[in-house]
């Protein structure tokens, strides 16, 4: 028996080609607007796993590119801060050679030294400089000043307040890279060789290590003069209280050239009989070391004399300790025992300002501070004397430029790296959008011939269903 289908049947049979039909075109339609093969998970499970595991990797990608880019924008703010830093020091140094020139006066010194204390204090403004909200070169301590100013013993001095540690950004799972450099190596990098004297009083190192940071100065202070043998009339003018030597010191007066002379120092003319100036003669000897005499009662004879002096030193400016030029380690201590000398004084010669360097430890700031106290020369010293503490800051300047030139360059060389690694993020982001293309993306020459043909079926279904539902009373008698 021949089995008809009902219109009923024939009628869902219609309807399922036709919303078969549509979905395809409809899928093709879409595709064709996102130009997404994927525009929800059911549409490829595994493609859509796929693309979302490209996504998360070109933001990680994203993420660190944009961190490396952030790190090299401090590395290159502070890079260019030291070139300018370095001029700065490059200035300074040709300024004190200037000032070394013994064809300097004392105002043109003091002139030059004012030109070093701007210096200074833009050198302070670089090294404190911010970028955003975070000081640069504080280390990992973004928030505070890295430099901050002191006076300690009366030496006006910078301490570094930032942290030992470098800022960082994470460029990887386990990778990190250097933002900038920690202040203190690059300002205030030390290398101790040693404690070293001026030369001034003749103080010198004592059998104990000694303890300290930067510079300080040692005051040798004269108290007494005694006049072991004088003779002819000679005394000490105002008792010797303008003397500045120290020790056992050879007085000699020869009567038939009328000079004077104190040790192996020059001669000196004494002033013609009834001067007022026979009141008070100064004499030097070979190390500057000073004495004061009377001759105002001197009878003319020839004298070979002896003149004794004695005093106290001290560290602080504050507690003094007899000196008794026996000792071969005599301690001193400072800032509350932060610093400590051992001295040996037996070759002790005279009075004054001893500079005090912990040699390789003097940052660029005070460096600069002792050279623009020392050409303001408030402790009166001669042109030789002079010569000699500015050839010790000279010294210390030069090493703190060489580590600042260091520094320059360590900061120039993880900007390259950090310029590798933000080429590195975005050709592994353009590899990875490339795959992911290859899942998510349509072929629009495939999807529009897929389109066309859905249309095209489509349209058939469409005219073959309206043939199929033309019915008749015959249909249903035969």
């Amino acid at each position: 028996m021949a089995v008809r289908p009902t219109q009923q049947a024939t009628f869902a049979q219609i309807q399922r080609g036709l919303e078969a039909n549509f979905l395809r075109l409809s899928r093709a339609q879409e595709q064709t607007a996102t130009g997404k093969r994927i525009v929800r998970p059911s549409d490829d499970p595994v493609g859509a796993s796929l693309s979302l595991a490209y996504k998360r990797q070109i933001a990680v990608a994203e993420r660190y590119r944009t961190a490396v880019d952030g790190a090299r924008v401090m590395l290159d703010t502070g890079s260019s801060l030291l070139q300018d830093a370095g001029g700065l020091l490059a200035e300074a140094r040709a300024t004190l050679l200037t000032a070394m020139n013994g064809t300097q006066s004392a105002d043109d010194r003091k002139l030059l030294g004012n030109s070093i204390k701007l210096i200074r204090d833009r050198m302070l403004e670089l090294a404190n400089a911010r970028t955003g909200n975070r000081y640069l070169f504080g280390g990992a301590a973004t928030s505070t000043s890295p430099f901050e100013e002191t006076t300690s013993a009366g030496v006006k001095t910078v301490r570094y307040q930032g942290a030992s540690q470098s800022q960082q950004v994470l460029v990887g799972l386990e990778s990190r890279i250097d933002v900038t450099l920690p202040g203190d190596e690059i300002f205030a990098a030390k290398a101790r060789t040693g404690t070293s004297f001026a030369g001034l009083t003749g103080v010198a190192n004592g059998m104990s290590a000694d303890q300290g940071v930067g510079y300080a100065y040692l005051t040798a202070r004269h108290d007494s003069t005694t006049a072991l043998a004088l003779g002819g009339g000679i005394a000490l003018a105002a008792g010797g209280a303008n003397d500045t030597i120290l020790g056992v010191h050879n007085f000699v007066v020869d009567p038939v050239t009328n000079t004077a002379r104190l040790g192996a120092g020059p001669d000196v003319r004494l002033p013609a009989a009834g001067s007022p100036a026979l009141a008070s003669v100064r004499l030097t000897n070979e190390h500057g070391a000073e004495v004061h005499l009377d001759f105002s009662a001197w009878n003319g004879a020839a004298v070979n004399g002896t003149l004794s002096g004695s005093g106290s030193i001290s560290l602080d400016g504050t507690n003094f300790t007899p000196i008794t030029l026996t000792e071969t380690d005599l301690q001193l201590m400072a800032d509350g025992g932060q610093t400590v000398l051992h001295l040996d004084t037996t070759g002790m010669h005279r009075a004054g300002v001893e500079l005090v360097t912990f040699s390789g430890t003097v940052n660029v700031f005070d460096v600069l501070q002792g050279i623009v106290d020392d050409l303001e020369n408030d402790d009166g010293l001669d042109a030789r004397e002079l010569r000699n503490r500015l050839d010790v800051w000279l010294g210390e300047l030069d090493r703190n430029h060489e580590n600042l030139q260091i520094a320059t360059g360590e900061l120039g060389s993880l900007s390259s790296r950090a310029t590798s690694l933000s080429t590195s993020f975005e050709d592994e982001q353009l590899a990875v959008r490339g795959l992911l293309s290859g899942v998510e993306d349509v072929d629009f020459s495939q999807v529009a011939l897929d389109m066309t043909r859905a249309e095209q079926t489509l349209q058939l279904t469409q005219a073959t269903s309206s043939r199929l539902l033309q019915s008749s009373l015959l249909n249903f008698l035969r």
